[in-house]
C-alpha cells in the first residue's frame, strides 16, 4: 500500500498512467456519457479512498472546509477573516501538536491555504459546486506540497472537459514529469548518496556547517522542485494545468525575484492573501500613517515569518522565515532609497559583473537561511 501514496513509489506512478490512458482512450465515449469533472471526482474518491490510510479524515476535513466554505459563500459574507481561522483552526492545533488524531491529516496545510483562497476569490470568480471543491481541495497530485492552486482556474480546467485530453498535453506533460523524475529521484539522491549524508550535521566546525548548508540547498532544490514538476506534468495529462513552482531560483539577483522564483505558488498565495491585505491594514494606525515603508517592511516581515510558521511551529523554521524577510525589507529600503536618487553601489561594476555580484550575494543569503530551514543547525 504504501507505494501508491502520492509520488511515494512506482504504484503510484502506475495508478496515474492508467487513470490517464483511461481518460484519454475512453474520452470519445465518456463525453457522451459523464462529465470530466464527475469523472476527476470519482477518481479521486476511488483513490483517496484505497490508497491513504485511515482516509476518513480526509474525508472528515474535506466536510468541515466544505460546511465552512458553503455558509460563508452562499451567504456572501464579506468579511472573510472570521472565516480564515475557522478553516485554520485544524492547521493550526496540528501545528502546536495538541491535536488528538482526528486533526494529524496529510495535505493539512495546503488544504486550509486553498480553502481561504476559495473563499475570498469568491466574491470575484464565484462559488464552487461540492464536487468542484472536493476536486480541488484532494486533487492527488497537490495533495501533499502543493503547488497551490487557484480555484477559479482549476474549475475552468473542470469546465472544459475533455478538450484540454490531447496529444499535444499528453507530450507536454510527459516533459516535465521526466524534469521532475530526474530531479527528485536521480538528482536529490545523488546529492543525498555522495554529498548531504556524508556530512556530520552535528559537527560544529565552521568548514561542516558551511558544507552543510550548501548541500542542503542543492538537495532541497532537486527534492522540492522535482516532487513539483511531477505534480505539475502529471496533471497536464490528466486535462490540469496545475501552475509551475520553480523557475531557476537560484539565477535570481534579489529577494523579491527569488521569491517569484522559488516555490512560486506559495509566494504568490502570501502577497495576495496576507500581504496586501496587511499592508491595507496597517494604515488605519496612527503612528503609520505617511510611513510608507516602514508599513511595508513590517508586512513583508510578517509575511514571511507566516512563511516560517506555515511550515511549523518550531524555532528553526520561523528563524529562517524571519530571515527571508530581513532580506527582502532590506532590498525593499535599498530601492526606494535609489528611486529617491540614492547612489546605487552596483552601478560602478559592469551590468553582468553587477548582476553576478547580486546574485551571488541572494544565493549565499538563501544558503544561509535554508541552513536553518533544514534543522540541521547543531545548536
Amino acid at each position: 500500500m504504501e507505494d501508491i501514496f502520492p509520488f511515494s513509489g512506482l504504484g503510484f506512478f502506475l495508478i496515474c498512467f492508467a487513470f490517464i490512458a483511461f481518460l484519454h482512450i475512453f474520452k470519445n465515449i465518456l463525453k457522451n456519457v459523464i462529465s470530466y469533472k464527475m469523472v476527476i471526482f470519482i477518481g479521486i474518491i476511488a483513490y483517496i479512498f484505497f490508497a491513504i490510510p485511515e482516509s476518513y479524515e480526509l474525508f472528515l476535513i474535506l466536510l468541515y472546509t466544505y460546511v465552512i466554505y458553503w455558509l460563508f459563500v452562499t451567504n456572501k459574507f464579506q468579511e472573510t477573516f472570521f472565516a480564515m481561522i475557522v478553516i485554520a483552526f485544524p492547521m493550526i492545533i496540528h501545528k502546536i501538536d495538541m491535536a488528538n488524531p482526528m486533526f494529524k491529516i496529510i495535505g493539512i496545510s495546503y488544504i486550509t491555504f486553498r480553502t481561504i483562497q476559495a473563499i475570498v476569490d469568491s466574491q470575484n470568480y464565484g462559488k464552487l459546486s461540492f464536487f468542484e471543491f472536493t476536486s480541488f481541495l484532494l486533487f492527488p497530485t497537490t495533495l501533499l506540497a502543493g503547488p497551490i492552486d487557484r480555484s477559479y482556474r482549476f474549475q475552468e480546467d473542470l469546465q472544459k472537459g475533455y478538450e484540454n485530453l490531447n496529444f499535444s498535453n499528453l507530450l507536454k506533460g510527459w516533459e516535465i514529469l521526466v524534469i521532475g523524475v530526474l530531479f527528485k529521484f536521480i538528482f536529490a539522491e545523488l546529492v543525498t548518496m555522495f554529498w548531504l549524508s556524508k556530512i556530520d550535521e552535528n559537527s560544529t566546525n565552521i568548514l561542516d556547517m558551511v558544507n552543510s548548508a550548501y548541500s542542503y540547498t542543492v538537495y532541497l532544490f532537486f527534492d522540492f522542485a522535482g516532487y513539483s514538476a511531477m505534480a505539475v506534468g502529471l496533471s497536464i495529462m490528466m486535462g490540469i494545468f496545475i501552475p509551475m513552482n520553480f523557475n531557476h531560483p537560484y539565477l535570481a539577483p534579489n529577494p523579491q525575484d527569488f521569491w517569484r522564483r522559488f516555490h512560486i505558488t506559495l509566494g504568490s498565495w502570501l502577497n495576495d492573501y496576507f500581504f496586501k491585505p496587511l499592508y491595507k491594514y496597517l494604515h488605519n494606525f496612527a503612528y503609520l500613517k505617511g510611513r510608507k515603508l516602514l508599513i511595508q517592511n513590517i508586512a513583508i516581515t510578517s509575511t514571511f515569518l507566516l512563511m516560517g510558521m506555515w511550515n511549523g511551529l518550531t524555532w528553526y523554521f520561523i528563524l529562517s522565515g524571519f530571515l527571508f524577510g530581513i532580506y527582502s525589507s532590506i532590498h525593499n529600503s535599498y530601492v526606494l532609497y535609489i528611486k529617491k536618487g540614492g547612489f546605487d553601489y552596483f552601478s560602478i561594476f559592469p551590468p553582468i559583473l553587477s548582476v553576478n555580484i547580486k546574485r551571488f550575494l541572494m544565493i549565499n543569503g538563501a544558503v544561509f537561511a535554508l541552513y536553518f530551514f533544514s534543522g540541521r543547525v547543531p545548536l
